[in-house]
């Protein structure tokens, strides 16, 4: 083949002669046919004009085909799709040399399935380049010469070293056409470009059974640097009092800011007329030892819920739904019990609540829940009960205790307060279970300043606020607040 490689122009249409033909036996076959010609020193290559050639002949592989395959992958692959999600640049080292893969996710348009492509070397970089040199809505792609293969059960695609093709919102026929069926599609508002987590190579088994340090909650607020960890928590609520979705950017999936009748991206540095709703729920979770507000973002929102934050979105709006409330399909995570995986992010080591704990997964299937509990010998017991909530409330961020009392607090009104049960206050609650304690929360969350003070239940003094706080149980439990708040002062 190397004597014609300065005869042969790709884009141009020759004929062929005197070639030599053998049995299609090849490692990966870009065709199916049962046979493949050779270049021999014979060979003639005549340049001619002939249209009615298509100019890259792509087949297309449906993608329910691909996800189907069980044995061969032999064959390469041409696949068609609108991107839905990347992950990061991947490097490491193989036998001494580096190596470099992004993964992408494709979802095609008619389906609505979904599948998972490796982009290996100089395609990563070509793709990630584009990205950066070409904002847009949204990514189509053709990748031609596509290999299949089967990582842990599942099917995917990747380019090969040297045959593949990559086009990404290239000026084809076969691009511009999906770009206007995707336009007309109902799918067009439910493109979400979403971060891809790192886990996506490992099973739950591995995840959580095999990989996965084990901390309670106890343990998780007394870690001092950003770590990863496993823990198995019941969700006891939905902290309603925040939004339980938010508008995201389609190419990064950071929150968007309104400006005018734009959304501005801070990081992307970037106007947008459209939006991604995407899930940001925060659980209340509970084990043995504490209480903990755990987030969980879009990508293991949506595989439990089952539904695209857009579509209960929209569904919610055409019902009625108060903005201020949360759709009742979220409440299935109610009293359900999970593995999370969680990631623990220090910000001020000076604040009452140094961090935040975001959830990178979960797993909800019965036989690894139980497989975690007998691996770290954990016994089902009496969850942690009411007054070790309220202690869980003074382990939280400044703006979230802040929140909380200047919206739930009017003088002279009896409003349910977040540190009482549901449905109570302080007049209707017994005075037998009830110890009120006068907290110098000023001093305490070190003289953070409240929203409209004046509003808080309690007396008000120049350099103080001075808050009732309820403590549910006896006095052992008031007397261990009083030991938290002076740990904290001290």
């Amino acid at each position: 083949m190397y004597l014609f490689e300065n005869s042969i122009n790709e884009g141009n249409v020759y004929m062929l002669e005197n070639l030599s033909v053998a049995l299609n036996s090849g490692k990966y076959k870009p065709t199916m046919h049962e046979f493949r010609m050779f270049f021999k020193r014979e060979t003639r290559v005549t340049l001619v004009e002939d249209s009615s050639i298509p100019l890259y002949g792509f087949s297309f592989v449906p993608f329910v085909e691909i996800l189907n395959e069980t044995k061969d992958y032999r064959r390469l692959v041409d696949v068609l799709g609108v991107v839905t999600g990347k992950g990061n640049l991947i490097e490491f080292k193989k036998e001494g040399k580096p190596c470099n893969y992004v993964v992408i996710e494709l979802e095609n348009i008619e389906g609505g399935l979904k599948l998972r492509c490796t982009l290996w070397e100089d395609y990563a970089f070509m793709f990630l380049k584009h990205l950066e040199d070409h904002p847009s809505e949204s990514y189509v792609v053709v990748l031609q010469f596509a290999k299949m293969k089967n990582f842990k059960g599942s099917v995917g695609v990747s380019n090969t070293t040297y045959n593949s093709k990559l086009f990404i919102n290239a000026n084809i026929p076969e691009i511009e056409d999906f770009q206007m069926r995707l336009k007309s599609s109902d799918s067009q508002q439910g493109i979400q470009f979403s971060q891809l987590s790192d886990h996506a190579s490992l099973t739950l088994e591995e995840e959580f059974l095999e990989r996965g340090v084990y901390k309670s909650i106890a343990d998780l607020k007394e870690v001092t640097q950003n770590s990863v960890f496993v823990t198995i928590e019941t969700v006891k609520d939905i902290e309603s009092e925040y939004n339980w979705c938010y508008r995201a950017c389609k190419k990064c999936s950071l929150g968007l800011k309104l400006d005018g009748s734009m959304f501005y991206c801070k990081k992307c540095v970037t106007h947008y007329s459209t939006f991604v709703t995407r899930y940001s729920i925060q659980l209340r979770v509970v084990d043995e030892t504490d209480y903990a507000s755990f987030i969980l973002f879009d990508k293991e929102a949506s595989n439990f819920l089952k539904i695209p934050a857009y579509e209960l979105r929209t569904s919610y709006i055409a019902k009625g739904g108060d903005k201020n409330m949360h759709p009742e399909e979220i409440d299935s995570f109610k009293d359900k019990k999970f593995l999370f995986k969680v990631q623990v992010k220090i910000q001020d080591m000076e604040s009452i609540v140094p961090y935040v704990i975001s959830i990178s997964r979960l797993c909800f299937e019965d036989n690894i829940i139980a497989s975690f509990e007998k691996k770290y010998q954990i016994e089902e017991v009496a969850l942690i009960q009411d007054n070790s909530e309220l202690l869980s409330q003074f382990t939280e961020s400044s703006d979230l205790l802040k929140d909380n009392l200047s919206v739930s607090c009017d003088n002279g009104v009896d409003t349910p307060s977040p540190l009482l049960p549901p449905g109570k206050t302080e007049s209707n609650m017994d005075s037998s279970v009830i110890k009120v304690l006068d907290v110098d929360l000023a001093e305490y969350c070190g003289n953070a300043s409240f929203d409209t003070p004046s509003k808080c239940k309690g007396e008000m003094h120049s350099e103080q606020t001075i808050v009732r706080v309820a403590v549910h149980g006896d006095e052992q439990s008031a007397k261990k607040l009083r030991k938290v708040i002076k740990e904290e002062k001290n």
